[in-house]
């Protein structure tokens, strides 16, 4: 969807803003790697050109308080090579897991100039999550069951997506408005339809992430509601907790029958989940390289994992901590975990301050909050600051920062 006005910009923005609705939607599908990175790679090109005609709204980059922390976090792990006990395996995720998020962020930044910005990528991850729902519908009636892997990844990255693109979604639907009936009807029938597609799939977790959004949100921002609105955003919060939690006991009661009969039964209940000895073992293991970390790279142990975790078992499951700052500790040490943190609290700090501003800025600082949260708590059991799933995360920090910059004669309100 354009925003109002957006003909009148120059063609290389517009072309920029095209290129990034392609890249989001192309984004969680298998087997876009190079179509994703060719549109990221033409945007920046358009943006790149923009800025040197003084096109681009200004600040162009986000401020050094931001982005110190942030070039400090990646020379650390760039520098992990060094000290890697797998150099070579280091290296060669440097790029995709710190150089495409970090040019994810910058772009998004540059590119997204306001809310009506924001608002075209809402509307691209919306039509992605159609398209994702109805591959997966098509799947079930062909095959009689759906394989993730066929069209996004696997299901822990697909309810990765999910978690970030369904407030995206939520955000079309809010700011269509009343006189938009159709689109309205289109996007619920998208977030339903993502919904049933999430169900099939028994990751637990991400219940939890959007349940913990949704609150988020309507504690932040729910003042500004009034009346009968504020009522019936309170109805509809509550009817939405109460099916996240029906599904999340769902997907408990799917996870054990699936699993029933093979060797990863015991893992379906809660009591004997695999991830207090996942760790526990990355914690000692944390006490051989305490202070700079074992080198760069979410598998930098996978082997260890897979062999240590249980003791002469070979689990191709145990590759690494399922957890996103116990993974940065095994990587990075204690070093790296405080760069990790800095980074994200200067994130956090940036959007956090645009809550003291007006209406449509408090809103975005908001969704930008919310974001952050239902990511950090889908890490909390997993890591998926990886790969596209990175991407997607960086990118939408960069559209919320971007939107949330300093006014300016060059920056509406």
């Amino acid at each position: 969807m354009e925003s109002p006005g957006a003909a009148t910009q120059p063609a290389s923005l517009r072309a920029a803003a095209a290129l990034l609705a392609g890249f989001l939607f192309v984004l969680p599908f298998s087997s876009s790697l190079t179509l994703r990175n060719s549109l990221l790679g033409l945007a920046a090109a358009c943006l790149l050109y923009a800025a040197a005609r003084g096109q681009l709204a200004r600040p162009r980059l986000p401020p050094w308080r931001l982005l110190v922390p942030l070039l400090a976090y990646g020379a650390w792990c760039a520098a992990s090579v060094a000290w890697s006990v797998n150099p070579a395996y280091s290296a060669s995720e440097l790029r995709p897991g710190l150089v495409y998020p970090f040019i994810a962020f910058l772009v998004f930044f540059a590119a997204t100039a306001d809310a009506k910005s924001v608002d075209n990528w809402a509307w691209s991850l919306s039509a992605g999550l159609a398209a994702l729902g109805l591959a997966a519908v098509g799947q079930v009636v062909v095959s009689g069951w759906w394989d993730p892997e066929r069209w996004h990844g696997d299901t822990g990255f697909y309810a990765t997506h999910v978690v970030l693109a369904l407030p995206m979604l939520a955000w079309a639907f809010l700011r269509a408005g009343a006189g938009r009936r159709v689109l309205q009807v289109a996007l619920a029938g998208t977030a339903l339809l993502t919904l049933v597609v999430t169900a099939w799939n028994d990751n637990r977790i991400a219940w939890v992430a959007l349940a913990a959004m949704m609150i988020l949100a309507f504690a932040i921002s729910g003042d500004l509601l009034s009346g009968p609105r504020r009522y019936a955003a309170l109805a509809f919060a509550a009817a939405a907790l109460a099916l996240f939690a029906a599904l999340f006991a769902w997907s408990m009661q799917q996870r054990a029958e699936r699993l029933e009969g093979t060797p990863y039964a015991e893992e379906a209940r809660l009591s004997h989940d695999p991830r207090p000895a996942l760790w526990d073992y990355a914690a000692r293991r944390h006490g051989e390289a305490p202070w700079i970390g074992f080198g760069y790279g979410r598998g930098i142990l996978d082997l260890q994992f897979r062999m240590g975790v249980t003791p002469g078992v070979d689990n191709p499951k145990h590759t690494h901590a399922h957890n996103t700052a116990l993974n940065v500790l095994i990587q990075g040490g204690v070093v790296g975990l405080v760069l990790f943190s800095w980074m994200v609290f200067a994130v956090a700090r940036e959007m956090a301050a645009g809550l003291s501003a007006g209406i449509p800025r408090r809103f975005v600082a908001t969704l930008g909050l919310a974001l952050l949260a239902g990511f950090a708590i889908r890490n909390m059991t997993d890591d998926f600051l990886v790969r596209h799933s990175s991407m997607l995360a960086w990118a939408l920090a960069g559209a919320v920062l971007g939107a949330l910059r300093p006014t300016s004669a060059s920056t509406p309100e």
